[in-house]
Order: structure tokens, then sequence, then C-alpha cells
């Protein structure tokens, strides 16, 4: 009976032994690490070095399109600033005099502002904030220089640039608390970008009773990356720079696309007037006259006679025009005695050939090649183009719907054909059908993004949808040579470069009439839509500039600019 007692204690005894010294082993092995991370950081108080917790976006290159401005900022420590002759119980004398010895370091911030951020953070329990952003050089000294402690100047990684890089693509996200997405793909995307993790931090170390350690008050922690989202795009960040630039300096209102002709991705998007994203939007909406937000690259406008590219391709792939036939330009197209249309040239072009009236830009004769397509060819060729169609793959912005609306009767037809009446398009689908034609009659929608990841790592692509032969690459080519005529002896002179030949279209638009008091004057809006190299074509652009003189003056030099940029980098 003892033996069985004795025997069964040792048993219990054995197997509280082997329980217990289980149970230490997998604390010490498996939870181990990640016990003393979180003991740590109820030691800790940290924050991140990035402007906004969110995923970056990144170019085609995968270069940083947001995350990539280091600036300097101001973080404190409420509870640990010290001032000389102040004790530490007296923490609101101590908050109050910091808060008037920064002031006079600091530009933009009074008293007043810090010591609110200051008190607003202690009984909220920060241990940590950022006080001020953007800190100038002599800034940093002044607040060295005046010794307190429990304050420090570190890095920032801001989101955006403050010129409005690419700001209409990027769009914003909210200012304070609210960070989430509110315009571009900040918002289509924010329920990817938001509550990712940062790698790197500003981190004070304290001890258990929640007093900083000195001599460790500030320190940076670089983290290993994880639950890090991201959106990849198509721009190619060379080129938009080399496009904003040209339109800083040659364009107040406009806008410009390039695309890659083969895959059909676009590789810069850029509307003028620009904005920071550091803007306080809500006065800038309130005070806006040039619509500095709108996105001018995804607006529609009537396309002008660059919508005769359209024209010129139905015609000669429907064989109601031939290469040798003639037109006589008389400078205006008379419907009845009461109705014509003017051509740009009010004494007339005279003769032409259908090419000669394509390079020229001639009204009188596209409304005579018109006429012959008729309404319902026209309007077949329309779908064929996708002409109208918003799809842009990983991108659907709020914007106006173009159209293509024609009447049958003669007169509509012809405004029609001329890229006026009943024809609205933006220039992201102007670039499609240059890149179109370029591609031998080859369509695909545009894309501008390529994938994304998740917080929790999954990634998504978006596969490349398969090119449709709208029409035969004969008639592709013969729109291409009309192109390469419009620049060598037409109205695209101003577009040609000595490196490689280009093809294109020059249009100008009526907008209408702007009054001055008792002078009027036509507002027009001017276009140059083309691609390089002619002969082995890589990249299509267009170019709008509002309130221009014509597509020649004001458009065209612009795309040779830009031009210009990318053969050089690409």
């Amino acid at each position: 009976m003892i033996r069985r007692r004795l025997a069964t204690l040792m048993c219990f005894f054995l197997f509280l032994f082997v329980f217990l010294t289980g149970t230490v082993g997998y604390y010490q092995l498996m939870k181990g690490p990640s016990l003393a991370r979180e003991a740590a950081a109820m030691r800790n108080q940290q924050i991140e070095i990035k402007e906004w917790n969110r995923g970056e976006i990144y170019d085609r290159n995968h270069l940083l399109l947001t995350g990539n401005v280091s600036s300097t900022a101001l973080y404190c420590l409420p509870r640990d600033i010290q001032v000389s002759g102040l004790k530490y119980s007296q923490e609101e004398a101590r908050m109050t005099k910091a808060s008037e010895i920064l002031a006079g370091c600091l530009k933009d911030l009074s008293s007043d502002d810090i010591n609110s951020a200051l008190k607003k953070a202690k009984d909220s329990g920060q241990g940590i904030i950022r006080l001020a952003a953007d800190l100038e050089q002599e800034e940093v000294q002044a607040v060295k220089d005046t010794g307190l402690t429990g304050v420090v100047a570190a890095p920032l990684l801001k989101r955006y640039r403050d010129d409005g890089f690419c700001a209409h693509v990027l769009g914003y996200v909210g200012k304070g608390a609210d960070s989430s997405g509110k315009a571009g793909l900040e918002k289509m995307y924010d329920e990817v970008l938001k509550g990712s993790t940062s790698g790197q931090k500003i981190v004070s170390v304290q001890d258990a009773r929640g007093m900083t350690i000195q001599g460790l008050m500030f320190r940076i922690r670089q983290e290993q990356d994880r639950d890090q989202s991201c959106l990849v795009l198509t721009i190619d960040s060379r080129v938009q720079e080399v496009v904003e630039k040209a339109m800083n300096d040659q364009i107040i209102r406009g806008a410009v696309v390039v695309m890659d002709i083969k895959n059909k991705e676009v590789l810069a998007l850029a509307s003028r007037p620009t904005f920071s994203p550091y803007t306080d939007m809500e006065q800038l909406i309130k005070n806006d006259k040039q619509s500095v937000l709108i996105n001018r690259a995804l607006s529609r406008y009537h396309p002008g006679s660059i919508f005769k590219i359209l024209v010129a391709a139905a015609v000669l792939e429907e064989r109601t025009v031939k290469w040798q036939d003639r037109f006589l330009c008389s400078g205006s197209y008379e419907f009845s005695e009461d109705l014509s249309i003017s051509c740009w040239k009010p004494e007339g072009h005279g003769q032409l050939t259908f090419p000669q009236a394509f390079a020229n830009s001639c009204n009188t004769a596209f409304i005579d090649i018109a006429l012959d397509l008729n309404h319902s060819r026209l309007m077949e060729y329309v779908e064929k183009f996708h002409i109208t169609d918003e799809s842009c793959l990983g991108y659907s912005p709020d914007q106006e719907y173009s159209y293509v609306k024609v009447e049958p009767a003669r007169a509509a037809l012809a405004n029609a054909c001329l890229g006026q009446q009943g024809v609205m398009l933006t220039p992201l689908q102007i670039v499609s059908l240059i890149a179109t034609i370029a591609d031998n009659g080859q369509w695909a929608p545009p894309s501008l993004v390529r994938y994304w990841i998740n917080g929790e790592g999954i990634k998504t692509r978006l596969e490349p949808v398969t090119k449709q032969q709208v029409i035969s690459v004969q008639t592709a080519q013969m729109v291409q040579e009309l192109m390469e005529m419009t620049v060598e002896e037409g109205t695209g002179k101003n577009a040609t470069l000595s490196m490689v030949q280009v093809a294109g279209k020059t249009a100008t638009s009526q907008v209408g009439i702007e009054k001055d008091g008792d002078k009027e004057r036509e507002v027009l809006n001017t276009w140059f839509a083309g691609y390089l190299p002619a002969q082995n074509p890589r990249w299509a652009m267009v170019v709008l500039v509002e309130d221009g003189t014509s597509g020649a003056a004001d458009a065209a030099p612009v795309f040779k600019t830009i031009a210009q940029g990318i053969l050089e980098i690409l």
C-alpha cells in the first residue's frame, strides 16, 4: 500500500516536473522573442518617421513616387522637456516656457500652438510627438542652441513632393487623424494602402516607472519591414519628369499623355495647373478659379482636326476615297445660302489630293470626304476604335463621360468629322487612338496600374488585354504615311526632330466667344497628337493647350520638347 502511494506521488511529481519544464521551455524558446518585443514596446515610446502610415506607390521601374522626399522634423517628449531653472514637478510651467523658447526658433508655429500640442499629447498619453515638419537648417540650429532636453530634430520621409509632381495621378490623403485617400489613386486604392507598417521609427526608451532613460532619450530603430502594402504603376518617373518640366515652361492650362505603343501602358500623364497635396484643400476648392484639381488629361474636349485621323482610317478602309482623289477648297463648304462651314484658311487651299488635304488639315475637303462615308459607317468606326471607352486598366477616375453623338443631317455630320459639334473626347482617349494607328491598327485599352500587394502580402497583377485588329494593317500604314506628311510638309512642321522622324496631326478646336467690354475674342483649344519614331513607333503622345492660337504654334513645340527629352533618357 505504501509502495503504491509512493509510486503515485513519484508519478505525480514526475508529471509536474515534465509539465513545468515544457512550459518554461515553450515560453523561453517559442514565445520568448515575441514576449521580449512586447515587453520592450511597453518600455518604449515610438513614432514612425514616415509622414503617413500608408503603403507606397511605385513607378514601373520600382522607383518611389511617394515617401521619397527627405525632410527634417522636430520631435519631442512632452513629459520629459527640461527647462533650466524649473523643477520636473513644475510640469505646466515647463511646457509653457518650452513653448515660448521653441516659438522663437520656429517660423510657422506660435507659442500657443506649441503649448496646445504638448498638452494634448500629454493628456492623451502620447509619449512622443512630431511637433513641426520641413525645418530649415537655421531652425534646426536654433533648437539645438536652446539646450532643451526632450526635443530633437530628426528625419521625416514626406509622402509627396511640394511641387505637385504627379499630383493628379497620385491624388492626396486627408489631414490630421483622417489619413484616408481623398482623390486619385490614393482614394481608389485606399483599402490596399492604408494600415501598412513602416520599418523606421524614432524611439524613446523608458524605465519601469515610465521615465525616459537619459542617454537613450531618442534613437532611430530600423525594423524588418512587415505588412508592407504597395501599388506599382505603369508610369515611368523619368518620362513624367520630362513632361512636367516642359509643361511648367510652356503650358499654363492643358494636359499631356505619353503611351507605350506596343503594350498601351501610360508612361506619363499630367495636367496643368497642378497643386501641392499639402495645400488646404477646402480653401483651394473654395477659391479655385483655375480648376486646379481637375485632371485635364481625363476631361472631355472637342478634339478638332485630330478626329480626321479616325475619318481618314474609315474612308481608306471602306475605300470611299482613293489616294489620288482630288478636292477643291475655296475657303468654305456651302450647304445652302444660309449655312456654310469655313476652312481655317479663308482664301482656300485650291486643288488638293487626299494626302494634301490631310496634311494641310483642309476642312472643306474633309467635309466632302465625310459626307461620302455617311453617318452609319462613321459611327461603326467610332465603335471599332473604342474611341469613347472610359476604361483604363487599374484606374476608374471620377470624370465627365466623353461621347460621339452625331445627327444624320449633312451639316451635323460635317461638324462631327471636323471634331467639333457632337464629339467630346479626353486626351487619354486620343492618345489611345494614336497608339492604335501606330501599332498597325491593333487596339487594346490603356493601362495605368501593373499590380498591387496588400497588407497580407497577396499580390494582384492586372493581366494585359488581348489586342484587337480594328482596321487592316494596310489601312493603318496609309494613315501613318498621312501623319508623316503632316509633320514633313504640312501643319505639323513645328514638331520636327533632327534625330528621328515624327508623325502627327495638329488641331485647333473652337470653344466659344469671350467678351471683354465691347471686344470679343474667340477661345480656342489647341492640340498636337503623334508618335515617334515614325519608322519604328515606340511612343504615342498627345498635347493639349487650352486657350491657345493654333496646334502648330502652341502644342507642336511642346510635343517636340518632350520628344527630345524622351529620346535622351530611353
